[in-house]
């Protein structure tokens, strides 16, 4: 628990950012725990009142400080950056799994979501008959430019034969 941290103890900082990574840190400082400032939390006992710490942990040469982390928990995301923190290995494991098996499933569906994007753009053709001929003609268009690029590419190299042939000719006749 974040509460009874130590100057020395081991944190774990799991970054899911855009570029994911895990540090460990050791931790610095912990403020004394306070109640926490304007929360929303209703305990069921009116009695107990969410108890907050301020972290402060040694990351390589780096020095970061987690404000208003919940006392009484082992892992916390931050909401700072993109941080998870954590005192506990397993907390951590775990936390690290679940993004992985999150990534994993929206890779899996990607497949499903290029279909469906397919079907959309198909079934707003269907209900738009002019967004189809605006379509239709988008891709004559583009067929046309490519068409047309195409025998400009066979023009100038019909043109550098006819300009190799005129001079191996030219250099026959002497």
């Amino acid at each position: 628990m974040f509460g009874s941290l130590k100057s020395g103890s081991l944190i774990y900082i799991l970054n899911k950012g855009e570029n994911p990574s895990l540090a460990f840190g050791q931790v610095l400082s912990v403020s004394a725990p306070r109640a926490k400032v304007g929360s929303q939390f209703m305990p069921a006992n009116p009695l107990q009142i969410e108890q907050v710490v301020d972290i402060s942990v040694k990351v390589g040469d780096d020095t970061k400080t987690f404000s208003n982390v919940s006392a009484n928990l082992n892992i916390v995301d931050t909401g700072n950056g993109g941080y998870v923190i954590s005192d506990d290995k397993n907390a951590i494991t775990n936390e690290v799994e679940r993004l992985g098996a999150f990534s994993q499933n929206a890779l899996d569906s990607i497949p499903y979501h290029k279909k469906m994007v397919s079907a959309c753009k198909q079934m707003l053709l269907n209900l738009n008959p002019s967004l189809k001929k605006e379509n239709e003609r988008d891709e004559e268009i583009a067929n046309l430019r490519k068409d047309f690029s195409e025998m400009k590419g066979m023009m100038a190299e019909f043109a550098k034969m006819l300009k190799g042939a005129s001079n191996s000719s030219m250099f026959g006749k002497e």
